[in-house]
């Protein structure tokens, strides 16, 4: 058993209090009064969580988060790819929004509004603590957990499929936003596929940055200059939706023939658990 990553018991016994902690007393207590203030908080919570637990088990972070050097050329690539996929799931998340709607089941008007209104910039000065809080910090606290911690561990235990389709899993359900948890679960397999290939956490974590970004503009620019090409409510038209599919699948497979500087070493032992003649390691 490979004891320098975490199996599915300890990143349940990391997650779920990290996230439960987050969603129903730090965002309640901080996040109503300084929105942009609480989320960072909730989202370094998941960060801090898993730092106890790479401390106790005297884990090695650089491996265990995938922190591998990634070749430009693959973070260049990694922009359109991003974009592409930003469209294809807004317009997934529009789709069943509608079918929930026709279903009576569509989101709490007061649950939209509290999404919206988190995401809208009344005055200029909000733009860099705004773009701070929703598009750098949860992108850089979530590509960790999710893409480091948990698909790292996964993968060791249980394989790669596991992995993939875990992080993402979880990724989801801890949004705690049932209306959206299949988009958010594709998005999060688009990012766990990212890791996988390149073998690096940045590419996702680049990723999901822009995807947070084009969210954010896209709500801006529909409230206050009225364009709605990019809003939240607005379908692309379907020429656009295809290309931008047709983009993200030739992407992904030119992303996946990329060369990738350092091999995937998770799973692997270490040179710590391999076997010695001296006495025995306690690590």
């Amino acid at each position: 058993m490979n004891t320098a990553y975490p199996n599915l018991s300890q990143i349940l016994r990391v997650s779920l209090p990290a996230l439960l902690l987050a969603q129903f007393l730090i965002w309640p207590i901080i996040g109503l009064s300084l929105p942009y203030i609480g989320i960072i908080a909730a989202e370094m919570t998941l960060l801090w969580f898993m730092a106890l637990h790479i401390r106790r088990y005297r884990l090695s972070s650089e491996n265990l988060l995938l922190l591998n050097a990634t070749p430009i050329s693959t973070l260049l690539l990694t922009i359109p790819i991003a974009i592409c996929c930003s469209l294809v799931v807004a317009e997934l998340d529009l789709h069943i929004a509608n079918l929930l709607t026709i279903l009576d089941l569509e989101m709490p008007l007061s649950f939209q509004k509290n999404l919206l209104e988190l995401q809208i910039f009344n005055e200029i000065t909000e733009v860099p603590g705004g773009l701070t809080a929703l598009v750098l910090v949860p992108a850089f606290c979530e590509e960790l957990f999710f893409r480091g911690f948990v698909l790292s561990g996964l993968y060791t235990h249980y394989g790669p499929r596991w992995a993939l389709f875990g992080s993402a899993l979880l990724f989801a359900a801890s949004h705690f936003n049932p209306w959206q948890f299949i988009p958010l679960f594709i998005f999060g397999l688009f990012l766990g596929a990212l890791v996988y290939w390149t073998h690096s956490i940045y590419p996702a974590l680049f990723a999901h940055a822009i995807n947070n970004l084009a969210s954010v503009a896209g709500i801006n620019l529909r409230t206050h200059w009225g364009i709605e090409e990019l809003g939240p409510t607005q379908h692309l038209p379907i020429a656009m939706t295809l290309c931008a599919a047709l983009a993200l699948l030739a992407g992904l497979f030119l992303l996946s023939r990329q060369v990738a500087i350092m091999p995937l070493s998770i799973g692997k032992k270490t040179s710590a658990e391999l076997p010695s003649a001296g006495p025995p390691s306690f690590n």
